[in-house]
C-alpha cells in the first residue's frame, strides 16, 4: 500500500465518487423528453430508464451518490455493508445541510423524491465479447426504499441498494475535494466534468485531446448546439480551474487537451501548506477501477450516445486493473 492509499484509507476529509460516475455522465443534468438515455462505450453499453417517466436528474441525485459513496468509503454507521443498506435520517439531515436543502417542509420532501425516482431507475449493461457472446445485465438501483416524508421519528428512512448497484458503488472510488464539491455543487454539468477530470487528469501519462463531438456525446447528446455546448463547457472548466488551479487542460479548436495533474485533493488552493502531501507516481492505480471501463490502458476510444433514436461518438477510457480504494485487487460485480 502507498503512502497515498493509506493517507485515503485514514481520511475522513475527502468525498468519494463512484468510478462509474468519472467515467459517464449517466444521470441528466434536466429532466429528459425521452424515455431513456443510452451511451456506448466500444463493445459496451449503459441504458438508464425512469420508473413512469420519474427521472432522478440535477445536482440532488449526483450529490447523494457522493455523499452515500463517501459514507461506505469511510465505514459509517449508518452503513449496513451485509443488506447493502443505508440508513438516511441523521445522515440524511448532513447530506441535506451540505448542499444547502432545508431539511424540512417542501425543499425536504423535494430531495426525497428525486432519491425515490434514483432508487426506482433501472440500468441495463449490455457487453460484447470479442467472439460475439452478448451479456446482459438488468437492475434497479435500489431493491428497497424506506422515506420518512413526515416529523416523527419513529419510522427510519433507508435505501437498500441493489447487489449489482451494490457493486458499482463499492468499487474502487474516486478522491474528490470537498471545498471543490462545495465550490461546484448547485451545476449538474460541473459536477459531471470535474469527476471525469478527478480520474482523467491523474491518468494520462501524457498530453491527450478529446474531441468536442466526443465531449458533448459524453456529456449531452446527439443533436444539442455545438456552440451552444462548447460554451457551457468552457464556462464550465473555467469554474473548475478557479476551484482547482493545479489542473492542466486547453481548449482548442479540435478539443479539450488534457495533462497529468496534480490531484485536485491535493490542491493549494483548498488546503493549507500542512495539508498537502507529496503526490505519488502510483495515483492512478490507487483510483482506477473496472466499472464502465474496459481493461488496461489511458487511450481515449470513441463510442456511442443515444438519447431516444440518437447516436453520437463519445470517448471512453480505459483503466488499469480494478484496483480497491487501499490498492487491493477488487472481486465487485463488473459487467464489463
Amino acid at each position: 500500500m502507498t503512502n497515498y492509499s493509506k493517507a485515503l484509507e485514514k481520511s475522513d476529509g475527502y468525498q468519494y465518487s463512484p468510478s462509474v460516475m468519472s467515467k459517464l455522465s449517466f444521470l441528466p443534468h434536466s429532466k429528459p423528453d425521452s424515455t431513456y438515455l443510452k451511451k456506448t462505450n466500444g463493445n459496451s453499453s449503459i441504458t438508464i430508464s425512469a420508473s413512469e417517466g420519474k427521472w432522478a436528474y440535477g445536482t440532488i441525485p449526483r450529490m447523494f451518490l457522493l455523499h452515500v459513496r463517501s459514507l461506505i468509503k469511510n465505514g459509517d454507521a449508518c452503513v449496513d455493508v451485509e443488506h447493502h443498506t443505508v440508513y438516511l435520517d441523521k445522515t440524511y439531515h448532513s447530506f441535506c445541510e451540505s448542499i444547502g436543502i432545508n431539511y424540512t417542509g417542501a425543499d425536504r420532501e423535494r430531495a426525497l423524491t428525486m432519491v425515490k425516482n434514483l432508487a426506482t431507475t433501472s440500468i441495463v449493461l449490455e457487453n460484447w465479447s470479442s467472439d460475439k457472446f452478448k451479456t446482459i445485465h438488468s437492475f434497479f438501483v435500489a431493491n428497497y426504499v424506506g422515506l420518512n416524508y413526515g416529523t416523527s421519528n419513529k419510522s427510519q428512512s433507508y435505501i437498500k441498494f441493489s447487489p449489482e448497484m451494490w457493486a458499482l458503488l463499492t468499487e474502487n472510488c474516486v478522491p474528490l475535494n470537498s471545498t471543490i464539491i462545495k465550490q461546484l455543487k448547485n451545476d449538474a454539468l460541473a459536477l459531471d466534468v470535474y469527476q471525469w477530470l478527478a480520474f482523467r487528469a491523474n491518468s494520462v501519462r501524457r498530453e491527450t485531446c478529446v474531441s468536442w463531438d466526443a465531449l458533448r456525446a459524453q456529456f449531452k447528446y446527439d443533436g444539442y448546439p455545438m456552440r451552444k455546448f462548447k460554451y457551457k463547457f468552457k464556462t464550465v472548466l473555467e469554474k473548475i480551474q478557479r476551484a482547482w488551479p493545479e489542473l492542466k487542460i486547453k481548449t482548442t479548436d479540435a478539443g479539450v487537451t488534457v495533462c497529468p495533474s496534480i490531484p485536485s485533493i491535493y490542491s493549494v488552493e483548498n488546503n493549507t501548506v500542512e495539508d498537502v502531501k507529496p503526490v505519488v507516481d502510483d495515483y492512478s492505480v490507487a483510483t482506477h477501477s473496472s466499472i464502465a471501463s474496459i481493461a488496461s490502458g489511458n487511450d481515449v476510444v470513441e463510442g456511442t450516445v443515444e438519447t431516444g433514436s440518437n447516436t453520437k461518438s463519445e470517448p471512453h477510457v480505459k483503466a488499469s486493473p480494478r484496483q480497491d480504494g487501499d490498492g487491493r485487487k477488487g472481486e465487485g460485480f463488473n459487467p464489463f
